[in-house]
């Protein structure tokens, strides 16, 4: 029988209508074929029928016994590595067919076979895949065959895209998982809902560790383009997609939604079509993370005040986020967005009344599961809907059907205030004129402190340590005795700068709690004295809790002092605790340029002979041995008598958060000083540690800067400049060398504000030089080598539910009063025909929120591109 013929046979079989155990008979002949050693020519002819027909058909039989043919005939290597040439591999993956998954499959068994036998020819594949893959995954949006991609992905990591084609192949890979349908058997749907995360994010994350922040930033910018067109029947973007994004880190997930949500640019529908997506994912089960970001894009449009996006989205998403709790595993995403729709908005009562007719439903469907998960949310449920029910007066049989569920206890007063201060600020019908009456909470939604008697010192400090996040958010969520009483103290007022609507607050009463007693009201006093004593005085209470140690943890250290006889070698060690490291300039360093030349300052900062010290040379000096001599020689123990010694400090543990002063102010002639040399301040500091005979070392990065304007420690000024210690590429830290960190390695969002009391502004690292008598006083650096800065599930979003009620009672509470003075103000300014003058100073765009009004323009993260 001729060669061309043999193939022939085979494929008109199978292409027949011959009923199946035919085609299976017909099949097994073949195989049996393939055993008796046939020529290299006909293998190849039929390894090349067999594949396109089970790359090809539609009939799932033939699909099957062309591959076991295939397998058969392949048996032989040689005859498998002749076919499967450097060219037959990129053809099957620049082509398109019927049944991509067999292309993976095919090229799984290639690669599985040359890896064992053939180095050289493995490397060629791999390189021809690499090259390859990527146009792939574009056209050919399976979810069968892709997660069969990822997968050998993971066996073969050389077949990885590099470089630019890495970039390709994962905004591909998004692409193609925002187009997943799901298989149609429920068999099949719950495989397909447990692989797609199981499968799809690691390799995304193991993408972004080689690809770095650039890739992660451009992935994200990939979805938000994809999530932010329009939802139509021909195309919508799949829920696979939404059980992926939560692998995306949290710092660039709150900063992209932060940029967007005030960016003027963006439009109305593109925001509502990013939302609608994202309420959409929440119909995946048992969905993480998802509803977070909601709330909190929910609430970032409520600062930037698109109150008309948010009345479209509420009405339009609470029916549905209602349907979806029947079902247990979208229970608790959805009704975390429901809560915290219903909760803000309190202005309309028409979307609680599109539910009401649905909720008997949701309580047979919960009571039947008979679980502590349906009680604990029946209970919250519940008391949403007494919330509501009292809200939203109506004549009492309106409200019978629900009220035969939840009862007819009515909402208490304590748990209705806190929840009505929660409702978004309300448009007023006013002249635009008079709507900037009330200073609005700055863009970076801080709150500023007010000084109203010189205390920029104390306002300086707090606003440092606010930026410490993760020892604030323990600080939030912790229940302090009430004898803790700064402990307590502290704890509100972050609460106040967390969650208060104002722009500025007064922090008079948290000034006498955290004070030294040698202090005298209306004084401008040190900043450095003022913030160990406060650090000192609550590690102090914290000795009253239980088990909690994070004020000791994130502040205090400790070093080993060590004397040595240079006599008989004797040493004695005595370990000792630190909150700051204290640098001194050496021998007086630049005293010439102390303020008694401040005024020279500008002309001779730029010239050659003025003298700038590197942090680094003050920290060398910090551990430099000093020599013990002539009249200071050390009295040695052991050798019983006076002797030339030496002394030296060893770090041994290091703070999460260290604190470095720069000693400026000095004493000459009974008159107080400053040292105005500039020092070069690095991003990264490294420590090293000795710990018994261990030797290591600790990575720091800069987070805040206290600065001092002025002349002395009795005048002057002081304000912050500060970021989150947030990571923006975690693969430095999870892969930190450091033999290739320099003092310009930086591992934090660059996106530094400027705390200036009240006022709030964005800042640069490059606002830091020392200029016109501005220096840096107290710096703050957090430990990167301890991963505090990590994001967890909770995150900004879900902080106001853990802080004890009392505190956020207080907050709510001063929040509900500043809305009642808007509602005040706006009331007046409505009732008269006359626009405020420009001299107003309301009317000034400079002082209309105590700060500049938002930028387009985010440092840390390029705009998003719609």
């Amino acid at each position: 029988m001729m060669m061309g013929d043999f193939c022939d046979i085979f494929t008109a079989a199978m292409s027949s209508s011959h009923p199946p155990p035919f085609k299976k008979a017909v099949a097994t002949r073949y195989i049996m074929a393939a055993a008796q050693n046939p020529l290299l020519e006909r293998s190849l002819q039929m390894m090349e029928c067999t594949m396109q027909l089970a790359l090809s058909s539609e009939d799932k039989l033939v699909v099957e016994l062309s591959w076991n043919v295939f397998d058969a005939w392949s048996a032989n290597y040689d005859h498998f590595e002749s076919f499967f040439s450097i060219k037959k591999i990129s053809t099957l993956l620049q082509n398109v067919f019927q049944n991509p998954a067999n292309v993976v499959a095919m090229i799984a068994k290639v690669l599985e076979r040359t890896k064992s036998t053939s180095n050289h020819c493995y490397e060629d594949l791999c390189s021809t895949c690499a090259r390859n893959i990527a146009g792939f995954v574009e056209h050919n949006p399976r979810y069968d065959a892709l997660s069969k991609l990822c997968v050998l992905i993971h066996a073969f990591p050389e077949v990885l895209p590099k470089d630019e084609r890495l970039s390709y192949f994962c905004m591909s890979l998004i692409k193609s998982i925002s187009q997943f349908k799901p298989p149609g058997r429920p068999i099949d749907v719950i495989d397909y809902i447990a692989t797609v995360p199981r499968v799809f994010s690691p390799l995304l994350v193991n993408s972004w560790k080689i690809g770095g922040f650039n890739l992660c930033r451009l992935c994200l910018e990939t979805v938000f383009e994809l999530i932010s067109a329009p939802i139509n029947e021909d195309r919508t973007v799949s829920l696979a997609l939404g059980a992926v994004i939560n692998i995306f880190p949290g710092a660039l997930m709150e900063s992209s939604i932060e940029e967007i949500a005030h960016d003027t640019l963006v439009s109305d529908n593109t925001l509502l079509n990013t939302l609608r997506h994202m309420i959409n994912w929440l119909a995946w089960p048992n969905i993480k993370i998802i509803s977070s970001w909601t709330n909190y894009f929910l609430d970032c449009l409520d600062i930037a005040e698109r109150y008309d996006l948010l009345d479209r989205i509420a009405m339009e998403s609470v029916p549905k986020l209602v349907d979806r709790l029947k079902s247990r595993n979208m229970r608790k995403s959805n009704f975390e967005v429901l809560e915290f729709l219903l909760k803000r908005y309190q202005h309309s009562e028409i979307p609680f009344h599109a539910i009401l007719e649905k909720v008997s439903a949701i309580y047979s469907s919960v009571v039947t599961e008979s679980t502590a998960e349906g009680k604990e949310f029946l209970s919250r449920f519940s008391e949403l809907l007494r919330f509501l029910v009292r809200l939203h007066r109506r004549p009492a049989d309106s409200y019978e059907p629900i009220l035969k569920l939840i009862g007819t206890e009515a909402v208490s007063d304590d748990i209705f205030e806190s929840f009505r201060a929660l409702a978004w600020m309300k448009k007023r019908i006013v002249q635009k004129s008079c709507s900037v009456l009330m200073a609005k909470k700055s863009f970076a939604e801080k709150t500023g402190l007010q000084n109203d008697h010189n205390t920029c010192f104390l306002n300086s400090v707090i606003q440092a340590f606010y930026m410490c996040d993760n020892l604030v958010e323990q600080l939030l969520t912790t229940k302090f005795p009430r004898n803790a009483v700064t402990l307590t103290s502290i704890q509100l007022l972050f609460a106040f700068l967390r969650f208060s609507k104002r722009s500025s607050i007064n922090c008079d009463w948290f000034e006498k709690e955290a004070t030294p007693s040698s202090f005298i009201r209306g004084n401008q006093e040190d900043a450095s004295e003022l913030f160990n004593h406060l650090v000192d005085l609550l590690m102090e209470q914290e000795k009253l809790l239980p088990s909690e140690h994070f004020i000791f943890e994130g502040f205090y250290g400790s070093q080993n002092c060590i004397s040595r006889c240079l006599s008989c070698g004797n040493e004695v060690s005595r370990r000792i605790p630190y909150a700051e490291l204290s640098l001194h300039f050496k021998n007086g360093a630049a005293l010439e340029r102390t303020t008694a030349s401040a005024s020279k300052v500008s002309s001779s900062e730029n010239s050659d002979d003025a003298r700038c010290l590197l942090l680094e040379d003050m920290l060398s000096h910090y551990f430099e041995k000093e020599q013990l001599e002539g009249d200071c020689r050390y009295s040695c123990e052991n050798c019983q008598s006076d002797q030339n010694g030496e002394k030296f400090v060893l770090m041994s543990e290091t703070p999460k958060f260290l604190r470095i002063t720069l000693n400026r102010f000095t004493y000459s002639d009974l008159v107080s000083c400053k040292i105005m040399t500039e020092v070069n301040i690095p991003r990264t500091v490294v420590l090293p540690l000795q710990r018994e005979d261990d030797q290591s070392i600790d990575v720091f990065c800069l987070f805040a800067v206290i600065v001092h304007c002025g002349r002395n420690t009795n005048s002057g000024h002081y304000y912050c400049i500060a970021r989150h210690p947030r990571i923006f590429d975690w693969t430095m830290v999870t892969e930190l060398d450091v033999s290739t960190l320099d003092r310009n390695t930086d591992f934090f969002v660059d996106r530094w504000l400027k705390f200036d009391d009240e006022t709030i502004s964005n800042s640069s690292f490059d606002e830091l030089s020392s200029r016109l008598g501005r220096t840096p006083y107290i710096l703050l650096y957090s430990k990167v080598t301890d991963g505090i800065f990590s994001s967890s599930e909770t995150g900004l979003c879900n902080l106001e539910a853990r802080v004890p009620p009392d505190v956020m009672k207080e907050v709510e509470t001063d929040n509900q009063k500043y809305l009642m003075e808007i509602e005040s103000r706006n009331r007046l300014f409505s009732t008269r025909d006359v626009k405020p003058s420009k001299s107003n100073r309301w009317n000034n765009d400079d002082d209309d929120d105590g700060g500049p009004q938002p930028s387009n323009k985010f440092d840390e993260i390029p705009r998003m591109v719609y």
